[in-house]
């Protein structure tokens, strides 16, 4: 097979977790080439609802890595020297029920075993308080301040813009068919135009990591889910912060959603998902009966079995990686800078134990 080039790391998928991957290897002298089947960003990354999102990530550990990430953000943008809408005012779970309310209270009981959590249920004066246009029906919320929003398109774009000035290359529209390998260790991605020779390789592809993770006689649990998201014609500024299923971006223009959906990779529109997404969002935000639509997208996220991100080495494939998660934007500065660790050093100072992509294999054996 022809052979494209060499370089130190070949990232596979070219969203916010392999551009950010690619960054920070780049960032400390690595050569990287991103293999991407479609454009830069043109994925998942494209449609998303684009949270930066900590306190409700379930459990404990999980929203400590989540906070880690959450907290790189800026100067991860100020070294991007971009306008990217970041926006970090805290965000709110909204509760319209009593049950909800006690939901809420326990929610927060769990995750106050870490010393860094910072969330708290609001009373329902409170919450009108901190987030005027609030249906009366909201009886209170789950506030943190760690969480924020992004314009997802403006952010990978301009770390992909960062990634090339420090050398790294983009291959896009190029399907990878294979992982080399030469005694169990890696030795390179083989792809429909070339094989490119690297010792290192990072599986970053998101809802197609699993087939990738096959290309090394790995059985990662992650599956596609469906998300549908609304868009609106830009509104007065109402919203002070993003809420789960509602935010609105610094131009006026709210964002509703979003659907979980077990329908494969079919990135379908449906009119059953747009009625209940207004639905949930209307009864929230009562100003959203006036909103005109502007557009309606579905994307198809990466969902771990368990719900937790995998990140880390594969120990029994050398020079093989996984940086997989749903939350991909929240996590992809984290996600970065500790494949960079790994492949650099050797080691992270990031616990990321219980991330381990093989953890499902690993508990089967113990049991």
């Amino acid at each position: 097979m022809k052979t494209l080039g060499e370089t130190d790391v070949v990232v596979v998928g070219s969203g916010a977790v392999g551009t950010s991957v690619a960054y920070h290897l780049a960032k400390r002298g690595k050569r990287v080439t991103v293999v991407d089947r479609a454009g830069t960003g043109a994925g998942t990354s494209a449609a998303t609802f684009a949270l930066i999102w900590v306190h409700s990530k379930e459990p404990a550990h999980y929203m400590e890595l989540s906070l880690r990430s959450a907290r790189m953000f800026p100067p991860l943008v100020r070294e991007l020297d971009a306008d990217v809408h970041l926006d970090q005012p805290g965000g709110l779970t909204l509760c319209l029920t009593e049950d909800d309310m006690a939901k809420g209270h326990a929610m927060v009981a769990r995750q106050s075993v870490s010393r860094l959590y910072a969330g708290r249920v609001l009373d329902a004066a409170e919450t009108h308080r901190l987030q005027p246009g609030l249906s009366p029906e909201v009886q209170g919320a789950i506030y943190s301040p760690e969480d924020g929003h992004i314009d997802s398109i403006r952010y990978v774009t301009a770390l992909a813009r960062a990634a090339r000035r420090l050398g790294v290359e983009f291959r896009s529209y190029t399907e990878v068919t294979g992982i080399e390998r030469k005694d169990g260790m890696v030795t390179g991605v083989l792809t429909e135009l070339g094989r490119i020779a690297a010792p290192h390789v990072v599986n970053a592809a998101g809802p197609h990591a699993a087939a990738v993770a096959k290309m090394v006689g790995i059985e990662l649990p992650v599956y596609p889910v469906r998300g549908q998201v609304l868009v609106t014609l830009p509104m007065p500024r109402t919203l002070r912060m993003p809420m789960s299923g509602v935010r609105q971006n610094p131009t006026g223009h709210f964002f509703l959603g979003f659907t979980r959906e077990d329908a494969g990779y079919d990135a379908s529109v449906t009119a059953a998902g747009i009625r209940n997404i207004v639905r949930s969002a209307v009864r929230r935000v009562p100003i959203l009966k006036e909103a005109r639509l502007l557009r309606a997208f579905a994307g198809i996220r990466s969902m771990p079995l368990d719900g937790l991100p995998c990140l880390g080495p594969v120990p029994g494939v050398p020079g093989f990686y996984i940086a997989v998660s749903h939350s991909g934007i929240t996590l992809s500065p984290l996600h970065g800078a500790v494949i960079a660790d790994l492949i650099c050093t050797g080691r992270t100072e990031i616990p990321i134990e219980p991330f381990d992509p093989l953890r499902p294999q690993r508990a089967e054996v113990v049991t």
